[in-house]
């Protein structure tokens, strides 16, 4: 997946360390199917928690260092995983 229609690089305006690893970037691969079911499932016992989990799975990374991740880092990966869910959404309300 190198190319940019099938990822998706976020760079990292407050890198950290976790674990003794340094994170300047995360690349996440686009949405399947099962993430999307995944998410709806998820979403409504916890939305931040949900958040979480899906973009760890598409960042391919442990929940627990997107915990880590600073909120204004956080905001655009959320934005681009919700610009997902309104694709979604606005084409099953056109049918």
């Amino acid at each position: 997946m190198t190319t940019s229609a099938s990822e998706k690089v976020f760079n990292l305006q407050f890198p950290f360390e976790y674990r003794g690893a340094n994170y300047i970037e995360f690349k996440a691969r686009r949405p399947k199917v099962r993430d999307l079911r995944g998410f709806i499932k998820n979403v409504d016992k916890d939305s931040v928690q949900a958040m979480e989990k899906v973009l760890a799975d598409l960042m391919e990374i442990d929940e627990k260092i997107v915990a880590e991740i600073d909120v204004e880092d956080f905001a655009p990966m959320k934005a681009w995983f919700e610009g997902f869910l309104q694709k979604m959404l606005g084409e099953s309300n056109e049918s």
